[in-house]
C-alpha cells in the first residue's frame, strides 16, 4: 500500500487517468468511484495501490460491484479485475478467494501504449465471465477441465509428491517411497530405486510401500473433494470395477500412512492429485492403550482388507496435496513432443567428453535420450573448467564418470554410465552396450581413434550411424559428419592420419599453443564460440536417432567473418565456393559427403 497521504493517481500520467475515467463515464454513467485505502485492504496479499469500483447490473437484475485494480507498475503491468460481491470459495471457477477474476494466462501480453483500451477489454471480459457463471453453463465444465488449479486451493500443509507414474488408467496398485521432504510414486520398486540412486548417488535401501492409483472417468468437482474418509470411498467407487479393491490393497500391511493418487483427464491432458490417510492414533481407555486398527482382538494378518480400510478411513481426515510429474514424458516436452518415446528408448554411446563432447552429452540427455554410455580416459583439470560442462567440484575426477554422475543427478529418470577408457580400448573389447547402441558419437579429436572406429563400423555392416564432430582452429568452423548405412564412410573425407581433407578456414596465427610443459598443446577458444558447434553435433545426432538421416551427411557451422578477421583468419578457396555470394558466415550449411572407393568396392562384391 502507499504511505498515508500518497495517491497512486498522482504518479500516473494524467491523460491515462482521464482516459480511463472517461471510459467509465461512457459505459457506466455515475456508477463508479475511485477506490479508497480502506477498500484496498480487501486485497491484503496483493500489490494493488489504487483502482476504481463500478456498479454493474447483470441480466438477473442484480447489481454487482466490479473493481478495476492497478499496481504502481501500471500501465506496464496489466490491471486486474475483481468481483466484490462474489459467492463462497470454489462456488464458481475463475474466481479466487478474494474475488479476483482469472482472465489472463501466464503468457499474456498487453498494449502498454493504449492502457484505456486494455482496461476496456478487461472490463468487458469480466462482465462476460460473470454472465456465463450466472448462466451456469461453464461452471461444471471449467471445474473439471482445470481441476488441478482448483484442487490446489486451500491445501493445509501440502506435501510434495513426485510422480514417475504412467499417467493413464486403469486404476491399479502403485509403489510409494516416503522421504523426509517428498514422496516418490512409481509403478514398481525398481523405478524408485533407480531414481533415488541416480538423484542422490548413495542411498541406503529405501522402505517402499503400497499405494493406490484411482483413475476417474471425469475429474472431481470441488464438492466431491475428499474431506472425509467416506468421500474417498465414494471416489473409489467411481474409479472402475476394481477401484474399491485397489484402494483396499494399499492398507494391507497397516502402514503409518497411505498414499492414494487420483487421476483424470482435464483440458488437453491428464493430471494427478494426491490424498494421504494417516494411521489412526491409539486411544487411551480404562488406563490402557487401545489400537483402533486391531481392536476386537484381530491379528495384523487376519483382519480383512475391507475392515482395515474402513478403520483407516473412518478415523482419519484425508490430506490433499499436489502431484508434480517427474516422468520422462513430462520432463521432455510436457507429454506433447511426439519424439519423446523414440528418444526415451534410444541407446547412445559418446566417445570423448571434453569441451565438445560434454555439452553434446548433456544435450542428448536433455532432449530425452534414455540410455547414454560416455567414454573418456582423461581427468578434468583446471584449464578445462572454463569450457567444460563440469566445474571445479569435478577437478581431478575422470571426465566420463564425473559427467555421468552429474547428469544422473540432474536427470534421475535416465540411465547414464561413465567409462574410464578410450575409444580404441572399447572397440577392442566390444562390450554389449557398445555393439547394441542405436547411435555412436565421436568427439575425441583423435584421428587415430576415429579411423579405428570407422574400420569397426565398416566391418560391422554400418547398421548403427556414427556422428563425428570436430572444430577448426579458433572455432572458426565446426563439423558434424553422420556416416549412415548408405553413402561414403569416414575415409572419403579424411587422410591417412584421420585429419579432415576439407577446411573452411586458414590462419596467419598458430592454430595451437603449448604450455610450458612437454607435449601439452591447446587451442585458444572459449565456450561461446563452441556453442554453435555443440548444437550442430547434437542436432545431427538426434536426427540420426529419429531416423531422419538415411545417407552420410556433412553439416558445417560457419562462424561470422568478423570472428575470423579478429584472429587473422580467412576463408579457404573451397569455403568461398561453398559460401557463394554470402561470405559473411554465421550460419549452418550442408555439404555433400563424397563417396569412397572402399565402400563402393565392398558393395559390388556383396552384390556379386
Amino acid at each position: 500500500m502507499l504511505e498515508d497521504g500518497a495517491s497512486t493517481f498522482d504518479r500516473l500520467d494524467p491523460s491515462v487517468v482521464e482516459g480511463v475515467e472517461a471510459l467509465f463515464r461512457a459505459v457506466n454513467g455515475d456508477g463508479w468511484s475511485r477506490l479508497t485505502q480502506d477498500e484496498l485492504t480487501d486485497y491484503p496479499t496483493r500489490q494493488f495501490t489504487g483502482g476504481w469500483r463500478l456498479s454493474v447490473k447483470f441480466p438477473d437484475g442484480v447489481v454487482r460491484r466490479i473493481d478495476v485494480l492497478i499496481t504502481p507498475f501500471f500501465p506496464i503491468v496489466s490491471p486486474r479485475t475483481a468481483l466484490v460481491d462474489h459467492p463462497p470459495k470454489l462456488t464458481w471457477p475463475h474466481v479466487e478467494d478474494d474475488g479476483i477474476l482469472c482472465l489472463l494466462g501466464n503468457s499474456h501480453q498487453i498494449d502498454i501504449n493504449n492502457p484505456v483500451k486494455v482496461v476496456e477489454n478487461l472490463l468487458a471480459r469480466s462482465c462476460r465471465l460473470v454472465e456465463e457463471l450466472l448462466e451456469g453453463t461453464i461452471v461444471e465444465r471449467d471445474f473439471r477441465d482445470e481441476f488441478l488449479t482448483y484442487w490446489a486451493y486451500d491445501l493445509r500443509q501440502p506435501e510434495r509428491h513426485y510422480s514417475l507414474l504412467d499417467v493413464r488408467g486403469p486404476s491399479r496398485p502403485i509403489r510409494v517411497w516416503c522421504g523426509r521432504s517428498f514422496t516418490l510414486l512409481a509403478e514398481c520398486d525398481e523405478a524408485i530405486m533407480k531414481w533415488l540412486s541416480n538423484r542422490f548417488i548413495s542411498v541406503t535401501k529405501p522402505t517402499i510401500q503400497a499405494g493406490a492409483l484411482l483413475w476417474l472417468d471425469q475429474a472431481p468437482l470441488p464438492s466431491e473433494y475428499p474431506h472425509r474418509g467416506a468421500d474417498l470411498l465414494e471416489l473409489a467407487k467411481k474409479a472402475g470395477a476394481s477401484g474399491i479393491d485397489v484402494l483396499e490393497s494399499a492398507f494391507v500391511n497397516i502402514p503409518s500412512s497411505v498414499t492414494v493418487i487420483l487421476g483424470a483427464e482435464g483440458r488437453d491432458g491428464p493430471g494427478l492429485m494426491a490424498v494421504t490417510i494417516d494411521r489412526p492414533a491409539d486411544a487411551i481407555r480404562a488406563r490402557r492403550r487401545v489400537d483402533p486398527i486391531l481392536k476386537g482382538g484381530f491379528r495384523p494378518d487376519k483382519i480383512s482388507p475391507t475392515l482395515l480400510a474402513g478403520r483407516y478411513l473412518g478415523a482419519s481426515e484425508p490430506r490433499r496435496s499436489r502431484v508434480a510429474r517427474a516422468d520422462p514424458q513430462w520432463i521432455h516436452g510436457r507429454a506433447r513432443d511426439p519424439r519423446t518415446t523414440t528418444l526415451r528408448n534410444s541407446k547412445a554411446v559418446l566417445f570423448g567428453c571434453g569441451s565438445l563432447g560434454s555439452f553434446v552429452a548433456a544435450s542428448l540427455i536433455r532432449a530425452g535420450v534414455g540410455t547414454l554410455n560416455i567414454v573418456d580416459f582423461d581427468e578434468l583439470d583446471w584449464p578445462n573448467v572454463g569450457r567444460h560442462y563440469l566445474g571445479a567440484t569435478s577437478v581431478g575426477r575422470n571426465k566420463a564418470k564425473g559427467l555421468a554422475e552429474q547428469l544422473n543427478a540432474n536427470f534421475p529418470h535416465a540411465s547414464i554410465t561413465g567409462h574410464d577408457a578410450n575409444a580404441e580400448q572399447t572397440i577392442l573389447e566390444t562390450p554389449i552396450w557398445f555393439t547394441q547402441a542405436d547411435l555412436i558419437v565421436s568427439t575425441t579429436g583423435s584421428g587415430r581413434a576415429d579411423t579405428m572406429l570407422n574400420e569397426w563400423h565398416r566391418n560391422s555392416g554400418r547398421s548403427t550411424p556414427i556422428v563425428y564432430g570436430w572444430t577448426e582452429p579458433y572455432a572458426g568452423a565446426g563439423h558434424a559428419v553422420a556416416i549412415a548405412a548408405e553413402g561414403g564412410c569416414l575415409v572419403s573425407g579424411v587422410d591417412n592420419l584421420g585429419i579432415s581433407l576439407f577446411e573452411m578456414t586458414e590462419w596467419a596465427r598458430p592454430a595451437t599453443f603449448e604450455e610450458p610443459a612437454c607435449g601439452v598443446h591447446f587451442a585458444p577458444y572459449g565456450p561461446t564460440e563452441l556453442g554453435h558447434v555443440n548444437d550442430l553435433i547434437a542436432e545431427l545426432a538426434l536426427d540420426c536417432l529419429l531416423n531422419r538421416v538415411q545417407r552420410s551427411t556433412h553439416r558445417i557451422w560457419v562462424a561470422r567473418r568478423e570472428h575470423l578477421e579478429e584472429f587473422d583468419g580467412k576463408w579457404t578457396e573451397a569455403a568461398q565456393l561453398l559460401l557463394g555470394v554470402n561470405p559473411n558466415g554465421g550460419k549452418t550449411i550442408d555439404r555433400l559427403w563424397p563417396a569412397c572407393r572402399c565402400c563402393e568396392l565392398a558393395n559390388r562384391e556383396e552384390a556379386a
